[in-house]
């Protein structure tokens, strides 16, 4: 063939061959690994009821979902069948199941406000986002699953943000040429933290109800204090004045006797009004401690009346 002969056959080869479009590679979306979800203070039955949600909820993102029956047979092995929000179990947990990042999530159901957690976790071990302590209003009634819907949703989305991974692989493999030295591994970035993680990770305090207690009680502890004292003050009184009868318990007609008792008649009146609304108010702030939902596990308040009587005592453990 001669040189042209050949030069053409080339050209229509090349021409022939179309040009291959770069495929993705394959893994290159991050994979989560879904812990099943925690419900804490609940049972076994809970969970089976609850965990589903989650799924669900992971479902309907776009995101990539691997290893959900891995993640079963790797927490069946391990105590209590969960990582319980251990970093470095949910770290194994993604590599043992072929994923990235690792998803936690637990809620706390059993209260008017569910309380949920939220972990994040890449398979190097480095917690990427969390959210801990994001409160959602549950309904009245029976605990069904889809209550816990809206708190799961919240989770995933203003707390982890799994819709806004990036889609490249957590350690990008470098290409070196023989006899190049080896790059040391960059440190990775900071991830900014959440913003409902800010926020619910602030300390929540006291509540309203449990303030509205502590005033009364304390209003109560007064106004008793108060009434005490003046019922002292009206038996001194009444004491005198029974010293001014005669004999037959009549009251004779002089200066004296009548000054005591109408003494006696001008603090029988504030001393009923002081010891009965001193009852009332610390009953109310008792009733309004005991009631509050937030108050600490154990906590209590006992009421006894006083030695010697005439006296009320409160005692607690806060």
């Amino acid at each position: 063939m001669s040189g042209w002969g050949r030069v053409v056959a080339c050209g229509a080869l090349l021409v022939a061959v179309p040009a291959s479009p770069a495929s993705p590679v394959a893994g290159s979306v991050p994979a989560l690994v879904p812990h099943p979800l925690v419900v804490v203070g609940g049972s076994e039955e809970d969970a089976a009821r609850l965990g589903p949600q989650l799924d669900a909820e992971l479902a309907r993102r776009d995101v990539r979902v691997v290893g959900q029956a891995c993640a079963r047979q790797f927490l069946a092995a391990r105590p209590g069948g969960s990582c319980g929000g251990d970093e470095r179990c949910l770290a194994e947990l993604a590599r043992a199941c072929g994923g990235q990042r690792a998803v936690y999530v637990s809620v706390y159901p059993f209260r008017p406000r569910m309380v949920f957690v939220g972990k994040l976790v890449r398979s190097d071990g480095l917690l990427e986002r969390s959210v801990s302590n994001l409160e959602v209003t549950r309904p009245k009634g029976r605990l069904r699953p889809e209550m816990v819907r809206p708190g799961i949703e919240r989770v995933l989305t203003e707390g982890l943000h799994v819709e806004a991974l990036d889609l490249q692989p957590l350690v990008a493999a470098a290409v070196v040429a023989p006899g190049d030295p080896v790059p040391a591994p960059a440190a990775p970035e900071a991830q900014p933290v959440p913003q409902a993680a800010v926020t619910a990770a602030r300390p929540g305090g006291a509540s309203g109800q449990r303030i509205a207690a502590y005033a009364c009680v304390g209003a109560g502890a007064v106004a008793l204090a108060v009434g005490t004292a003046l019922f002292l003050g009206a038996k001194s009184d009444e004491d005198g004045y029974r010293q001014t009868l005669d004999p037959y318990g009549q009251r004779p007609p002089t200066p004296e006797a009548a000054a005591a008792q109408q003494s006696l008649r001008s603090k029988s009146g504030p001393v009923t009004i002081a010891l009965v609304a001193g009852a009332a108010l610390v009953a109310t702030g008792v009733t309004l401690w005991v009631l509050d939902p937030g108050k600490p596990d154990g906590a209590r308040v006992e009421l006894h009346p006083g030695a010697g009587g005439g006296s009320v005592v409160m005692a607690g453990r806060f």
